[in-house]
């Protein structure tokens, strides 16, 4: 059996969680990122900008089998989206990456959605036309599917699971939301690799894979329910922050339908059974 070849660009703790796993399949994993020196030894290592063509082609011209792109902004405002999102999938696509390769997926974020008033989203939700920056990962989304033979677009909710955490370090400090009655939603890291591990190990299956995936727990909640756990585990009494310029955040509720029916079974569930996880690593609980 040939031996699968996938390509990660921007390879962070999200690619590097994925590549790890899928090497330890068998798979050839290379990777591009402008420090090569964090990439896991096992990966074949390509330095550049993934918003730059010209970085690409080296990786390209390996013609790998599958493409995983983990972006991040360039900056927080939105040209930063712009470039990182649409302007790296406009430079894979420049490149030939993304039309060599079987299947790709890229991880996207339920930011796109247009509900804001605490309603439920799934992937034929609508989407946002008010917030520049999200428009930036939709124009991404779009020309990423455009670009690729087959793809997804892994639409992932708050990923936490990475310490120290801005969550955890906030309530630490015993400092409440000022916004506690907006829903939130999110997903343990180690189920969004796991999700994107699977998509890539069913390509080829009878598992008809969707272009577009919502990835979230079972369970989501008032950030001031997850607060107020989250202080009765750690013992600290917590004071409302006055801070309010987080008020024009997401408020909705993510459905997870579509990618339990393909057959994952997540890891953590609800965000008790994730944090729990972690202040035991950390020896709190």
């Amino acid at each position: 059996m040939k031996q699968r070849h996938l390509a990660i660009i921007g390879c962070g703790d999200m690619g590097s969680r994925v590549g790890l796993a899928l090497a330890g399949l068998g798979w050839q994993i290379s990777a591009l990122r402008r420090n090569t020196s964090r990439l896991p030894a096992s990966f074949v290592p390509f330095s550049g900008d993934y918003t730059c063509a010209a970085d690409l082609r080296g990786i390209a011209a390996t013609t790998p089998d599958h493409v995983l792109f983990t972006p991040l902004p360039t900056s927080r405002d939105s040209g930063g989206y712009e470039l990182g999102f649409a302007g790296g999938v406009r430079a894979m696509a420049e490149s030939g990456l993304l039309a060599r390769a079987d299947y790709s997926v890229m991880v996207s974020s339920t930011r796109v959605y247009a509900e804001v008033d605490g309603g439920w989203v799934d992937e034929q939700s609508a989407l946002t036309t008010s917030d520049t920056s999200a428009q930036a990962i939709i124009r991404a989304e779009q020309l990423f599917a455009q670009a690729s033979s087959a793809s997804t677009c892994v639409r992932a909710s708050g990923v936490y699971g990475v310490l120290p955490g801005m969550l955890l370090a906030r309530i630490k400090s015993g400092l409440a939301s000022a916004d506690s009655a907006r829903y939130s939603n999110r997903i343990h890291r180690d189920d969004l690799a796991g999700i994107i591990r699977f998509l890539l190990t069913k390509y080829g299956s009878a598992t008809v894979l969707p272009g577009c995936l919502l990835a979230s727990d079972d369970n989501p909640a008032m950030i001031g329910e997850v607060e107020a756990w989250l202080a009765k585990q750690l013992g600290v009494e917590l004071h409302p922050s006055t801070d309010v310029s987080a008020g024009g955040r997401g408020n909705r509720r993510c459905r997870n339908q579509r990618v339990k029916a393909l057959g994952y079974s997540l890891r953590y569930p609800t965000f008790q059974q994730g944090y729990s996880a972690i202040l035991k690593s950390e020896g709190e609980q």
